[in-house]
């Protein structure tokens, strides 16, 4: 009994309020319809791009333009999005005629790019090196938004052949940019190792000689001239000893023949007088005084013979001292130039022994002797064994010397080859990592000069448009059906709301249970309200007011679906349809 009363309390409020209920509700409800045909239709037209990978596989031509397709869309969006791109389209097709003048070109811009959207496709995919499931980005669309159905298109249709452009461009660029890198490196290191061609060329020529593969050849030689060395020295060591033991033979045999008389007795020579005249001048001293004419005389012939036997022994001396300076001076000349010191001390000492063997010469002719030219011919034979050992030993020892100067070059050789394969080995090496990086520079230039082709006929990843940019037929927003359906709810919602709340504000008595809890009374009878005749026709007009007015508004309502949103005779179609569809 009480449930029933509670509802016919809230009929009863229901009916009383309907007023207040009613006109927030229809007033909001007007204005959201107002708003959703008001409101400008928004265009959106899309293309869909496919990005499809090289048609000749990697494995035989590898493009150089690598890295994600996400950060070359990032890259081709800021250039087809820069301030020059956007401002030709927008001054190309009278774009945002209504922000011209009050807004800044900076800002319609700013605007236009947030009415271009690209959205990446992504697909699941196994990576074919790792073998790993991930993501990849097949595709993307590209859309623009906009008022006018033609315009939307025709922008959506510029920059998707942007896009297109811009991405054979980059990817021609990139592939063209990098062989001519590549070029340019490979010239760089062809004229690298030229450099380092003369420069081993130049190193050789200067240590022709002394180079590691010559090492062992060097080392044998030294061998091989020790040994001549050493043969050479026993071979000066023995002609030496025969001169001296010819110059000992020499000194026992009398250069001069002795002369004989008819009756076989030989006449004695100058020095065989001077000893028998001092043996006399012996006798005569023991027998005589100093100053006795005998002994005066023979000391007078003593004097002479000995002038003339000194002034001989003394000539001798200086030829066999000339001869050996002149010896010494030969091999001097061997090792030495002439401007040498000890060259040229040896020279003044020659000129020296020259000088004093005239002086000697001059002395000896003034004595007549028959010992000047030896005519022995024992002595002779000795003399000439004598020279010939000489002219030995000076060939011997000039041979010794070449052999020393060839050993010492050869150790020289030897003793500097480290160093020089030290220096060699850092040419080499050198040489050879310039030919490593030359080979492996060609390489990639053969590779970039492929990738470049494979760009130029379009054979590598490129965008392909599967999906042109089409004129839309409808707009995307506003959804004028939605957006009339959440105002007719929330009309409710608003009516409601202020209905309710007038009836918690009002303070006045309406049941009678309000009444008997304010005067602590029962109530004994409940009088009902009674129209007048006024009153029911005032309700009767208010009646057909609302009812007209709804029935404008449904009128109003279908005229605007009509026009703005969809052909009625379409809505009907389609409802239709559907209804057919779902039976």
């Amino acid at each position: 009994m009480q449930e029933s009363s509670d509802i016919a309390y809230y009929f009863d409020v229901l009916k009383r309020r309907k007023y207040q209920f009613l006109i927030p509700a229809g007033a909001v409800f007007s204005l959201i319809f107002i708003l959703a045909f008001v409101l400008s239709p928004v265009y959106k037209s899309t293309a869909t791009i496919l990005i499809e990978d090289q048609d000749i596989p990697q494995d035989l031509v590898q493009t150089t333009v690598t890295g994600f397709v996400e950060e070359r869309l990032q890259a081709i969006s800021q250039i087809v999005l820069s301030h020059g791109n956007l401002l030709n389209i927008i001054k190309e097709f009278e774009l945002y005629p209504d922000l011209v003048g009050k807004y800044t070109t900076e800002e319609i811009i700013a605007k236009m790019r947030e009415d271009i959207q690209l959205e990446p496709i992504t697909a699941e995919v196994t990576n074919q090196y790792s073998g790993r499931p991930g993501t990849a980005t097949v595709a993307f669309t590209l859309s623009y938004e906009g008022r006018s159905p033609q315009k939307v298109a025709q922008v959506a249709n510029v920059l998707t052949s942007l896009y297109l452009k811009e991405n054979l461009k980059e990817r021609e660029e990139k592939a063209t940019s990098t062989f001519e890198f590549l070029e340019l490196q490979l010239a760089e290191l062809r004229s690298e190792i030229l450099e380092l061609e003369s420069n081993i060329a130049l190193f050789k020529e200067e240590h022709v000689n002394e180079l590691p593969e010559l090492l062992i050849h060097n080392m044998n030689s030294m061998e091989r001239l020790q040994r001549e060395l050493d043969k050479v020295q026993e071979q000066i060591v023995s002609l030496k000893n025969r001169k001296v033991y010819l110059e000992g033979q020499r000194a026992s045999i009398d250069p001069n023949l002795r002369i004989v008389a008819n009756d076989g007795t030989r006449f004695p020579t100058a020095r065989e007088d001077l000893e028998k005249l001092r043996r006399e001048y012996l006798s005569l001293q023991s027998r005589y005084s100093s100053r006795h004419p005998d002994v005066l005389a023979m000391k007078r012939q003593i004097e002479s013979l000995e002038k003339e036997v000194d002034a001989a022994d003394n000539l001798d001396s200086i030829n066999r001292e000339i001869k050996n300076k002149e010896q010494e001076l030969t091999v001097l000349r061997k090792k030495y130039s002439e401007k040498h010191p000890e060259v040229i001390m040896l020279r003044k000492q020659i000129d020296s022994l020259n000088e004093s063997l005239e002086e000697a010469a001059l002395q000896y002719s003034m004595f007549d002797s028959a010992s000047d030219v030896p005519d022995n011919p024992g002595y002779i034979q000795i003399e000439t064994q004598i020279a010939s050992t000489e002219l030995e030993i000076v060939e011997a020892e000039r041979n010794y010397a070449e052999l020393s100067n060839k050993y010492a070059s050869y150790q020289r050789r030897v003793v500097n080859t480290p160093q020089v394969e030290q220096e060699y080995k850092v040419l080499m090496r050198d040489y050879e990592n310039a030919q490593l990086k030359y080979q492996d520079i060609n390489n990639r230039l053969l590779a970039a000069r492929e990738a470049k082709g494979l760009e130029q006929s379009q054979l590598a990843e490129r965008f392909t448009l599967i999906d042109p940019p089409i004129v839309p037929e409808k707009p995307i927003r506003p959804n004028r059906l939605a957006l009339i359906l959440v105002g007719f709810v929330l009309s409710l919602g608003v009516g409601a709301s202020t209905g309710t709340i007038l009836e918690f504000m009002d303070r006045s008595i309406r049941r009678p249970e309000e009444l008997s809890a304010i005067v602590k009374y029962p109530v004994l009878a409940i009088v009902p309200y009674w129209e007048t005749e006024i009153e029911a026709r005032a309700l009767v007009r208010r009646k057909w007011i609302m009812t007209i007015v709804f029935l404008s508004t449904v009128a109003v309502s279908v005229v605007a679906v009509h026009i703005f949103f969809m052909p009625i005779d379409v809505i009907a179609v389609k409802l239709v349809r559907k209804i057919v569809l779902n039976f």
